[in-house]
């Protein structure tokens, strides 16, 4: 795919349903008289940080339809429609960071809530920023973008530490899909990421070049 909306909203909707599932499989406060009903509701409002979660999977589904907008006519994007997507995606992060610090994860929060947000707020925003005198001589909005890829490294690691965890014990099947899902999830809207980076920034190049290298050594 290259639309960066639609591979967002394929990974939202990935973890949306697998995490759905997992809580329709599962007991409310091991009740078992619990309804299906009951579950669902318990899962995206049935606390202050699932609702959190939830809007913020709302507003990151519905900036996924503004990115695919934008990109409707392929690259490059239509940049109002993709700064909107970028706005959208930035608020979707400040709910996401709100509801990770209620279930006690500050440092997931940190990344995908405040970094995520700064990196996609600043590439909506745009405008220049110039160090004088160093070699660092960019776009802010470029280097935003960077910003928003980098802070996807942190949940990165800690869905592989799940994974690995869940995979070494193989005590719930439940929660080796949801550690499976979520490191899938991750992937996939770093490849989303990628299509937003700028050639003018910092990762794109710095790869190039790194890639370039590994050809003439192999």
């Amino acid at each position: 795919m290259r639309d960066p909306g639609m591979l967002y909203n394929l990974g939202n909707s990935l973890g949306f349903i697998v995490g759905l599932g997992v809580a329709l499989a599962a007991n409310v406060s091991h009740d078992d008289e619990a309804t299906l009903w009951d579950r669902g509701i318990a899962h995206v409002a049935g606390s202050p940080a699932a609702a959190a979660l939830t809007a913020a999977t709302v507003v990151f589904f519905w900036g996924g339809l503004v990115y695919t907008k934008a990109w409707s006519n392929g690259a490059p994007p239509n940049p109002s429609l993709n700064r909107q997507g970028d706005l959208l995606s930035g608020i979707g992060a400040i709910l996401l960071g709100t509801g990770l610090i209620m279930m006690g994860n500050p440092w997931l929060a940190a990344s995908a809530g405040v970094l995520h947000a700064a990196g996609k707020f600043g590439s909506a925003l745009g405008g220049t920023a110039m160090w004088q005198g160093s070699f660092v001589q960019a776009r802010l909005a470029d280097l935003c973008k960077d910003l928003v890829l980098i802070s996807r490294a942190p949940a990165v690691l800690a869905g592989v530490a799940a994974l690995w965890r869940e995979l070494a014990l193989l005590e719930s099947m439940q929660s080796l899909l949801l550690s499976l899902s979520f490191m899938c999830c991750c992937l996939i809207w770093a490849v989303a990421d990628w299509l937003l980076l700028s050639p003018d920034g910092w990762v794109k190049p710095v790869a190039g070049r790194l890639a370039g290298s590994m050809i003439v050594k192999g």
